[in-house]
């Protein structure tokens, strides 16, 4: 079998039309997940009302603010909340009181919409976000920020479900396919060495 990353080349495979289907599952994970509910956001009324507030701002000149950076300080003067550019993309992070950055919610380098979660040593343990294509994922991190687990959704709005080791190799794959599900194992070096799969109404395959 071949490595798991070697399938990571596009998000437009049709994932019925192999009888390895987890490799597509692979595929579609490896290829840029990494690193979803930001799309609700559109249908918010407060997000329709602030757009109507910034119709009506570009009107009238007189009551637009341009700055490089926006903070917000506490009773002692410790910033809490910070709006800025970061390389070049619009972000808000908030941050707690001996100053690190919990929360950090933005655009990624595409253009995607990001939520980052920190903890108190202000390391990013997980994101949510929207791929390019328009995919949700999900992403857990683990003390050094190195992904570990990766829960997203396909092209054609399957789940799927990777684990990965300290080293950044896939490990474990867990897919519901339009027609099948199964899980898939990897060694050391990402190369798959055995999957279960079964095809609905169907017999399980198992393969090593």
């Amino acid at each position: 079998m071949k490595n798991f990353r070697s399938f990571g080349r596009s998000l437009e495979v049709d994932m019925t039309s192999s009888r390895r289907p987890w490799l597509f599952v692979l595929l579609s994970l490896v290829s840029g997940f990494l690193g979803a509910f930001l799309f609700s956001l559109t249908a918010d009324p407060a997000v329709n009302a602030l757009r109507a507030q910034e119709e009506t701002v570009r009107g009238d000149p007189r009551q637009t603010l341009i700055a490089g950076e926006l903070r917000l300080a506490d009773e002692q003067g410790r910033s809490r909340l910070v709006i800025a550019l970061v390389l070049g993309k619009p972000r808000i992070l908030m941050l707690d009181e001996q100053g690190q950055y919990r929360l950090e919610l933005g655009l990624g380098n595409s253009g995607e919409p990001r939520v980052w979660l920190r903890d108190q040593d202000g390391a990013s343990k997980a994101q949510v976000a929207l791929t390019p294509q328009g995919i949700p994922s999900f992403t857990l991190a683990d003390q050094k920020g190195r992904d570990r687990a990766i829960l997203a959704l396909t092209k054609g709005g399957e789940p799927t479900f990777v684990l990965k080791d300290q080293n950044g190799a896939d490990r474990v794959a867990v897919w519901r396919g339009e027609r099948d599900e199964g899980v898939a194992l990897a060694d050391g070096s990402g190369k798959a060495i055995a999957y279960l799969s079964v095809e609905d109404g169907g017999i399980p395959a198992l393969s090593y």
